[in-house]
C-alpha cells in the first residue's frame, strides 16, 4: 500500500511537468484580457476580488495590455468592492468596463472606477445605498449611519473625479438609490457610451487614447483572451456559498459535538476537516486555512499509512483535507522565474483529478468493506438455532479456540471437550461471532 502511494505521487509530478510543457507551447498573444463579474461569479466578494484583481488585472499588467471587465451584478460585500476599486484606481493599464445588464450597489461603484465605461441599451446602474443582511432570518436593513455612509460617499466621489464622471449623480447612487438606464447614464456623464456587446464597444472605442502614469495607450483591440476563474477561485466561491457553507458548518460543529458526547472519537478527523472548510465561509484567511488543511491532511495520512492498520475514516479525511488544501493554496508566479498561469492551473487540475480518483477508489473500497461486514453479520443462523452441524478445521480443546465450517461459513469456536480436525461438530450456542460447539452426538450414543 505504501509503495502504491509513492507511485501515485511520482505519476502526479510527471503529469504536471508534461502539462507544463504543453501549456507553455500553447500560449497565444492577445491584445487584452477579459474577466466577467457574471453568472456564478456575479456576487462581489473575496473570490471575485481574487479573480478580477489577483488573476485578471495582474495578468493584464504583466502583458501591458488593457483589462476588459464585463459587469452583471446585483452587488456584494463592501470590503471586496473597496479592494477592487483601489486596484482599478492604481492600475498600470487601461480598464474597460461593459455593463451587460446591471451594475447595482457595489457593482455600480466598481463600474465608475474603470477608465472607459460602456453600458448596454437595456442595462442599468446605481442603487448603491449599503444594506445589512442577516443570513439567519434573511432580513435586509438599509444603513443610514454616517460612520458607514460617509466612507462610501468619499470613495464613490473619488472614483467619479478620477474618471471625470458626474460626481453629483454618483453621490445620488448612495444617498437616493438613484438608478439610471443606459441612455440616461451616458447623458448625465456616468457612462461613456452605449454598446450592444463587448465587440461593439471595442469597435466604437478603437482609436481612443488614454494616459496612465507616463504611458500613452491607444485602444486598438482585435483579439482578447477570456480569462476564466482559476480552480482555486471556483472552489473558494463554492465554499463561500451560503448553502454549502451551512452544510460544512453543520457537519463540522454538530458532528464534533455529537462525536465527543457519544465517545466516537474515531470520526473526529472527518468533523474537524468539515469544520475547517466551514471556516472559509466565515471570512477567515483562506491561505491560513489551506495551510492548516495541508498540515492536518499530511499528519492524518502519515498516521494511517505507518501507524494504524487498514484504511478508514482517518485516511479518507486526510485525503479530503489534502485535496482542498492543495486546491486552495495560492500558487503565485515568481518575479525571476516565469511560470505560465495555465501551468499552475494544469497542476491544480491534475491534483483534483488524481486526488479525486484516489479518494473515490478508497471510498468505494471502504464502502464495500462495510457492506461485507454488514452482510456477514446478517447471514448464518440465529443464536437460538442450536444443533446445526458442521466440521472442525482446527484442533479445539478447553481454553483453546479454533475454526469450524458451519453452513459454508468459517466461524471461530470454543468447546468444553477436545475436538480433532475433520470431526463433525454441532453448535451448542452462538455468542456474537463466536460459536460454542461439541462433538456431534449420534442416535446410538
Amino acid at each position: 500500500m505504501r509503495f502504491s502511494y509513492l507511485t501515485l505521487v511520482c505519476l502526479l509530478i510527471a503529469l504536471a511537468i508534461a502539462l507544463e510543457s504543453f501549456c507553455l507551447a500553447a500560449e497565444t498573444q492577445f491584445d487584452a484580457v477579459l474577466v466577467a463579474i457574471d453568472g456564478y461569479m456575479s456576487t462581489i466578494d473575496r473570490p471575485v476580488k481574487e479573480y478580477v484583481v489577483d488573476e485578471g488585472l495582474r495578468l493584464a499588467e504583466s502583458r501591458g495590455v488593457p483589462l476588459i471587465v464585463v459587469i452583471n451584478t446585483y452587488g456584494g460585500y463592501g470590503d471586496a468592492m473597496l479592494e477592487i476599486v483601489n486596484a482599478f484606481l492604481n492600475s498600470k493599464v487601461p480598464i474597460i468596463g461593459f455593463i451587460k445588464e446591471r451594475a447595482l450597489s457595489a457593482g455600480s461603484i466598481v463600474a465608475i472606477s474603470v477608465h472607459i465605461l460602456a453600458i448596454s441599451p437595456h442595462g442599468i446602474i446605481g442603487a448603491a445605498q449599503p444594506v445589512m443582511y442577516n443570513p439567519v432570518t434573511g432580513q435586509v436593513k438599509f444603513v443610514n449611519e454616517s460612520k458607514i455612509i460617509n466612507p462610501i460617499l468619499a470613495r464613490i466621489r473619488t472614483c467619479a473625479e478620477a474618471r471625470n464622471r458626474n460626481v453629483t449623480a454618483a453621490t445620488m447612487f448612495v444617498t437616493k438609490n438613484l438608478v439610471l438606464t443606459g441612455e440616461e447614464a451616458v447623458k448625465v456623464g456616468i457612462a461613456d457610451l452605449v454598446a450592444t456587446s463587448v465587440d461593439d464597444m471595442l469597435d466604437k472605442i478603437r482609436g481612443w487614447t488614454l494616459k496612465i502614469g507616463k504611458t500613452n495607450y491607444t485602444i486598438d483591440i482585435e483579439r482578447y483572451e477570456v480569462l476564466n476563474p482559476s480552480i482555486r477561485v471556483l472552489v473558494y466561491a463554492f465554499l463561500r456559498d451560503p448553502t454549502i457553507n451551512s452544510i460544512f458548518w453543520f457537519l463540522g460543529f454538530f458532528g464534533t459535538f455529537a462525536a465527543l458526547l457519544s465517545g466516537r472519537v474515531d470520526v473526529l478527523p472527518f468533523t474537524i476537516v468539515m469544520l475547517l472548510l466551514g471556516l472559509i465561509g466565515s471570512g477567515m484567511n483562506v491561505n491560513a486555512i489551506a495551510l492548516a488543511l495541508l498540515a492536518l491532511g499530511s499528519v492524518m495520512l502519515a498516521v494511517e499509512l505507518f501507524i494504524t492498520p487498514g484504511f478508514g475514516i482517518l485516511g479518507v479525511s486526510g485525503i479530503i483535507a489534502l485535496i482542498f488544501g492543495l486546491l486552495m493554496t495560492p500558487f503565485i508566479s515568481g518575479s525571476e522565474i516565469y511560470t505560465s498561469s495555465a501551468v499552475l492551473e494544469s497542476i491544480r487540475s491534475t491534483l483534483l483529478i488524481v486526488g479525486s480518483g484516489i479518494g473515490g477508489f478508497l471510498g468505494f473500497v471502504l464502502y464495500k468493506a462495510i457492506e461485507s461486514k454488514k452482510k456477514r453479520k446478517a447471514v448464518g443462523f440465529a443464536p437460538e438455532k442450536s444443533g446445526v452441524v458442521g466440521r472442525a478445521i482446527d484442533r479445539i480443546e478447553p481454553g483453546k479456540r479454533g475454526f469450524v465450517v458451519v453452513e459454508g461459513e468459517y466461524w471461530e469456536a470454543i468447546s468444553d471437550e477436545v475436538i480433532e480436525p475433520g470431526e463433525e461438530i454441532e453448535v451448542v450456542e452462538r455468542r456474537g461471532l463466536l460459536l460454542k460447539v461439541r462433538k456431534r452426538r449420534t442416535e446410538s450414543a
